[in-house]
């Protein structure tokens, strides 16, 4: 019943026009290839997200002045990716009230980085298996 319920729900909000607002895309090198991990964030302030190993990304939330998310509204959003190695890349898309906003391909260039500049520490993501427990460690 609950189901029955999510899916009319659903049918009656796309009928009203209640899309759900979002900024997506797929970032690449300058030979096509997908860049994972890049950082997307934009101007006014939503959700900062990386890309995915096949270089998508959506934005779906917008942080409010209380520091609250809360959905993207429609309007014009600067938006950034940055990747180390890569040339930053900065554009703006307008967002409409009719639903996701999907950009083409964002290629990021090469660059070599400056003598003395260092990448980012990379934190290896552990697989979380069922049962398993996280233990507090303290400090020596």
């Amino acid at each position: 019943m609950r189901i029955l319920s999510l899916v009319a729900l659903t049918g009656l909000l796309t009928a009203c026009g209640a899309t759900p607002i979002s900024i997506g895309g797929k970032v690449v090198d300058h030979r096509g290839s997908p860049v994972g991990k890049a950082e997307v964030q934009t101007e006014p302030e939503t959700d900062i997200v990386q890309t995915n190993d096949r270089g998508f990304f959506v934005l779906s939330k917008r942080l409010n002045d209380l520091g609250e998310t809360e959905p993207l509204r429609p309007g014009v959003y600067r938006v950034k990716v940055r990747k180390f190695g890569f040339e930053d890349l900065d554009f703006e898309v307008t967002v409409e009230d009719d639903g996701p906003a999907k950009v083409s391909d964002l290629v990021l260039q090469p660059r070599t980085p400056d003598i003395g500049e260092t990448a980012p520490e990379v934190t290896e993501e552990r697989q979380i298996t069922p049962g398993d427990t996280s233990v507090p460690v303290s400090g020596q």
